[in-house]
């Protein structure tokens, strides 16, 4: 017991030191350079294009752009004279809309000496502004006359390549830590989300006390670890940006469609109206990777679409798993590889599985974000699956070549070794018993030459038709057994038939014919329904013979002679007892460790055994089993 435990234990070892611990390096070198964030480019890149595949979505029509493009700002000059924008900002009210936000900061607007924003507005309740807080030396506050809860900051948080993935839902002011601000997208998502629902105002998480919820929608915290991201800041409360595919995403107006109504009054009310700068001189374009390069009045209309998109139809927020999930699932598909590589299927199956994995990760990558909203690590599990699953694949080419050689050279030596078995077989129990006969005769009573010469010439004749038989049955691969006396069997016959013709021809060829009133019992059991493969039946022939020659040979005086074969719960049982002297040396004979041999292969048991008061026993006993039908 402690030995099979202690095997196992060593079979355990040498598989991680052969296999498992080069895999496992690799995994171990993967994650170190996910934790340095030398695959964050890699991932955020997976991110974007995973993004730009999602099927177009329709027109959020909550929202309206209202745009000062180039032409109008020719018009009303820059910076924008704050009675101009007043006016804009009145005409927009007589439509009804829901809330308005001005994406203008206070820099761009060139006040009056004797009016302010606020006092000249009607409805100016529902007018949102912005201001810029980052960095605290380059703050840019919020137009005068606005109360705190109608000012909101729109500071953007862009990735080390430039490109816009998070957006930032509220901040400590950097200059006054006790003062906490919220964002302009959420000031007018919940402004909105209310005038529809009075309960859907901002509160806490549930799942996640530091994030800000609407009703039952949780919006998903982006920590400074989260998906792909290494190090981020974000001690403030962000999400990922789940940007609106489509041509068209949001309607837009200039102030010249406005002031000239061309629109359909029904488009403004009761929605999201954003008033921003579009001209690309001032506010250049931002780059996002997921979608084309857009102004900064977009990328506000973006994030507030995703959370009213949220809250009112279900539609999925981006979020991402834990950290332990996340290594988890990598150590899972390098452990997989590991296995895929330890297999004993062949290079180009490995390889065929390699690559239909990789394509069902990729492809599962991407449903999981389309479906679910999760961006699951691909770039890490990629490199651990295909630099071991390859890796592996490789090596286990090379030992499977060995291997293969090793195993063609294994049977090249056992079929030899088969050959020489059989022509010993033969040999033993054919002409070696007759040259045996012959001297033990030759001893006993001195035998004249013309007897010796026949005897020899017949000798001369088995010798030579053996090696044409053995020869022709190596060329040919035939089935046949070659018999004393020139009998060739056909070894496609039932085996009980068999038996029987060996055991006839062995009684007339041996010295058993020369035993006086020799008294023989002969029986096998039919086992028609059963076989098993001619090279078995081959040499279970051969070893029936040389029993009997054995018999003849060494059993003198025998005058009773049980041949059967009995067939008893697919065990067939062959024996052969006489009643002469018995054993007489206790070596072993080249027959009896044939016979040994025989049986193990057959899985079998072998006896033979001196009977009381006199006679031998000669037993082999071995399964059947019924033999697969082509």
């Amino acid at each position: 017991m402690y030995r099979k435990i202690w095997n196992r234990f060593k079979a355990t070892v040498s598989f991680w030191q052969i296999w498992a611990l080069p895999g496992a390096a690799v995994i171990g070198l993967v994650i170190a350079a996910r934790l340095t964030g030398s695959l964050q480019g890699l991932e955020w890149f997976m991110l974007d294009t995973y993004l730009r595949l999602r099927p177009p979505e329709p027109e959020d029509d909550r929202i309206v752009l209202v745009g000062l493009d180039t032409a109008d700002l020719q018009k009303t000059g820059y910076p924008i004279p704050e009675t101009a924008l007043v006016n804009l900002l009145n005409t927009l009210q007589t439509y009804r809309p829901a809330v308005i936000g001005l994406h203008i900061f206070q820099s761009q607007i060139a006040r009056s000496q004797n009016t302010n924003l606020f006092t000249a507005l009607n409805r100016p309740q529902n007018v949102m502004v912005m201001e810029k807080i980052f960095p605290a030396s380059d703050q840019i506050p919020p137009p005068l006359g606005f109360p705190e809860s109608q000012v909101g900051f729109a500071d953007i948080v862009p990735d080390s390549d430039n490109h816009l993935r998070r957006a930032m839902l509220g901040a400590y002011d950097p200059i006054n830590s006790q003062v906490y601000k919220r964002s302009l997208i959420i000031r007018l998502a919940e402004a909105y989300l209310v005038s529809r629902d009075s309960t859907l105002t901002l509160q806490n998480g549930i799942r996640d006390r530091e994030a800000m919820r609407f009703g039952a929608t949780e919006i998903p915290r982006l920590f400074s670890s989260s998906g792909g991201y290494v190090g981020a800041e974000t001690g403030e409360p962000q999400t990922l940006l789940n940007f609106r595919t489509g041509v068209h995403p949001f309607r837009m107006l200039s102030v010249r469609q406005i002031q000239a109504k061309q629109f359909d009054p029904a488009w403004l009310r009761d929605r999201i109206v954003l008033v921003g700068i579009t001209d690309p001189t001032i506010r250049p374009n931002i780059d996002t990777a997921a979608t084309s390069p857009t102004n900064s009045l977009e990328i506000q209309a973006h994030s507030i679409s995703q959370i009213i998109s949220a809250v009112q139809n279900q539609r999925l927020l981006l979020d991402t798993w834990t950290d332990p999930w996340e290594y988890l699932w990598i150590v899972a598909w390098g452990g997989l590889a590991i296995l895929l590589g330890h297999s004993n299927l062949a290079p180009r199956t490995k390889l065929l599985i390699l690559a239909l994995m990789q394509v069902g990760l990729l492809l599962g990558g991407y449903l999981l974000l389309l479906l679910l909203g999760w961006w699951i690590p691909i770039v890490p599990v990629t490199l651990v699956w295909l630099l071991i699953g390859i890796g592996y694949t490789a090596f286990y080419k090379y030992d499977w070549v060995l291997r293969s050689r090793l195993r063609e050279n294994q049977r090249l030596i056992a079929e030899r070794q088969r050959t020489l078995e059989q022509t010993f077989n033969v040999i033993h129990n054919g002409p070696l018993q007759t040259l045996a006969s012959l001297l033990r005769r030759m001893r006993d009573t001195p035998l004249p030459q013309a007897q010796i010469l026949t005897i020899l010439e017949g000798l001369n004749a088995e010798l030579r038709g053996l090696g044409d038989h053995l020869k022709q049955e190596i060329l040919t691969q035939e089935e046949s057994l070659y018999l004393r006396g020139g009998l060739k069997l056909n070894l496609n016959v039932p085996l009980h038939e068999l038996f029987y013709e060996v055991y006839c021809n062995t009684l007339e060829q041996s010295e058993l014919s020369q035993f006086k009133a020799l008294k023989v019992a002969c029986h096998f059991d039919p086992i028609a329904p059963l076989t098993l493969p001619p090279e078995q039946r081959r040499e279970l022939c051969r070893f029936l013979e040389e029993a009997l020659c054995n018999i003849g040979k060494h059993a003198e005086g025998t005058t009773h002679l049980v041949v059967s074969g009995t067939l008893n719960n697919n065990w067939y049982t062959l024996q052969l007892t006489d009643d002469g002297p018995g054993l007489q040396s206790p070596v072993e004979g080249e027959g009896t460790k044939y016979a040994k041999k025989l049986a193990l292969h057959l899985k079998g048991r072998f006896k033979r055994e001196s009977l009381s008061p006199h006679g031998t026993l000669c037993e082999l006993k071995f399964p059947l089993t019924r033999r697969p039908t082509s």
